[in-house]
């Protein structure tokens, strides 16, 4: 970005929500006592956002210098990468500009990398959504619920609980988020989940071998060629 004539900063990343970690339970019960329902963790990510020096530096250029930062960036169009992803169509993205430079240092097969992340990524989020509607869920939750009201919190399912504590924040949320992940333990819905997940993971990638391969080998790869990039500074 600096040879295209602009500044870029290297921000940390944005710490994981709760929505991410714990897609249909809390199983963790030190994380719980210590994050609640993640609205600490929302915050952070708000106040992380706002002062992000990209941010501030990009809605300070003018229109056209703007256009020409995100071309630098990005590539002046979405043509070089593709992939196929389940149940969503074809994602595209330029095989130019300096993220996709970037890229391809760590990476060299940039058009494999694009094409292993992309589909790979879909099929985890793809994996959390199947395994929170999975029916096979339904006893644990119940002995769940069960646990939940003898401790004092009368919750039918996880996400009422997430829900209540998301809408109108107060002191009851550590206690009760901690309450849920015991329970979740206690009752084997966590391994429920757990289990849940596995399956319907392997199940994804049974039909996307290459491109979960291919992921495996490109980033085992890639972490020699970053450590030579940290080592030179």
């Amino acid at each position: 970005m600096r040879r295209a004539g602009f500044s870029f900063w290297v921000t940390p990343e944005l710490p994981e929500p709760v929505e991410r970690l714990f897609p249909y339970v809390i199983d963790d019960e030190k994380w719980a006592s210590e994050n609640g329902y993640g609205r600490g963790i929302r915050e952070r990510r708000d106040e992380l956002a706002r002062r992000d020096p990209n941010r501030s530096y990009f809605e300070g250029l003018t229109k056209n210098r703007k256009a020409a930062a995100v071309t630098a960036l990005n590539g002046p169009t979405a043509e070089g990468l593709e992939a196929e992803i389940p149940g969503m169509g074809k994602v595209r993205h330029s095989d130019e500009g300096c993220a996709s430079d970037a890229q391809r240092v760590l990476y060299a097969d940039l058009r494999a990398w694009y094409r292993a992340k992309k589909v790979t990524d879909a099929l985890h989020r793809s994996a959390m959504a199947g395994a929170a509607g999975d029916p096979g869920l339904v006893p644990t939750t119940r002995q769940w619920a069960v646990c939940m009201r003898e401790g004092g919190h009368p919750y039918d399912m996880p996400q009422e609980a997430r829900d209540r504590f998301a809408t109108r924040p107060g002191a009851g949320e550590f206690v009760t988020a901690r309450a849920e992940a015991v329970c979740a333990r206690t009752s084997g819905l966590a391994a429920a989940v757990r289990k849940a997940s596995r399956a319907h993971q392997e199940e994804l990638e049974s039909h996307h071998r290459a491109e979960v391969e291919d992921r495996t080998v490109l980033e085992h790869a890639a972490l020699s060629r970053a450590r030579d990039i940290v080592r030179r500074g």
